[in-house]
């Protein structure tokens, strides 16, 4: 990993504005107050795993607030996993509210408000996961946000040795090992999440998650594949069109949808990537399960607002 963001060359007066505002163009937008008779000071560590990214931050004591009016306005789309390293911490979202100390983490959803704080020097990991890619694996994580999960739990022991591992290795990864060791990270966190007792409160069906986790899971694995539609699914897991329907019917997109939304999102993020900033927009679609340029154009402004060219181009220059 490499500091990203830092505070310690800014004017010390200048430094929660400074915080604040780059903060906000990098990852979210959020309200940030500093501790009480403290000097702010702050820093950041940011690696991408694969489509997940990994940070390690160390800071004074301060609050953060994610307003209904800053979620309005912003597009971050996210789940977010926060691990205690140090200090003790709290998080409020929605209508519950829990502390975090060293070995604990929860999950939390950019697109509701919440609150953050540490009256204590602290550090932790976070680890910002796509909506799409935890709801693979359990269904309806919102509601499981705001809960502690223990130190004490084996998915916690494991979870904060790996991010250890990963946040101070200094060895460059192979592009082919981060997408898997990106879902190694996501299990652990749903081990975590599904030993939580109310993991089992107002689900559907074992096996109605069972197989909506499964049927996700083979798309995932399979979206380079042009070929890849409902009638082959269906055929490759041994199931009936119209169960794969219903599997979804309870989902935020339809099942075809979906697909393509998984398709783009990653078209997006290679379209972001600096490594593949000479490869050619079409060969990223191709990548991608795309046999189409005009149908991914066409696609991709309606899913983002601009032209794949005018993508990259504002990721690379901004």
């Amino acid at each position: 990993m490499h500091t990203t963001l830092s505070t310690r060359a800014i004017p010390e007066g200048d430094r929660l504005p400074f915080w604040r505002e780059t903060i906000g163009k990098m990852f979210m937008p959020l309200e940030c107050v500093a501790g009480a008779g403290t000097s702010f000071s702050a820093d950041l560590q940011h690696a991408s795993v694969g489509p997940v990214d990994l940070m390690a931050m160390t800071a004074s004591p301060h609050q953060v607030t994610r307003s209904a009016r800053l979620v309005r306005n912003s597009d971050a789309d996210y789940f977010m996993v926060s691990y205690q390293i140090s200090g003790q911490g709290f998080l409020r979202q929605s209508d519950k509210e829990s502390q975090q100390s060293a070995g604990d983490f929860v999950l939390y959803d950019s697109t509701r408000p919440f609150e953050m704080g540490y009256c204590e020097n602290f550090s932790k990991y976070i680890l910002r996961i796509p909506r799409s890619l935890l709801s693979a694996h359990v269904s309806s994580p919102d509601r499981l946000c705001g809960l502690t999960i223990s130190a004490k739990s084996s998915p916690s022991i494991l979870l904060g040795g790996m991010l250890r591992s990963l946040a101070e290795s200094r060895a460059e990864m192979a592009t082919t090992v981060l997408d898997p060791i990106a879902n190694a990270l996501i299990e652990l966190v749903v081990g975590g999440l599904q030993s939580l007792p109310q993991a089992q409160q107002g689900e559907v069906s074992k096996l109605q998650t069972f197989h909506l986790s499964r049927v996700k899971s083979y798309i995932l694995q399979n979206l380079r594949d042009p070929s890849l539609n409902i009638e082959r699914i269906a055929l490759d897991l041994k199931m009936s069109v119209s169960s794969l329907y219903r599997i979804f019917e309870k989902e935020d997109q339809p099942l075809s949808q979906w697909i393509w939304s998984q398709r783009l999102q990653l078209c997006q993020r290679d379209l972001k990537s600096p490594v593949l900033k000479e490869k050619n927009i079409g060969d990223i679609a191709f990548d991608w399960g795309f046999s189409n340029c005009t149908h991914f154009s066409r696609a991709f402004k309606r899913e983002t607002g601009m032209t794949p060219k005018e993508f990259r181009k504002q990721h690379m220059t901004g």
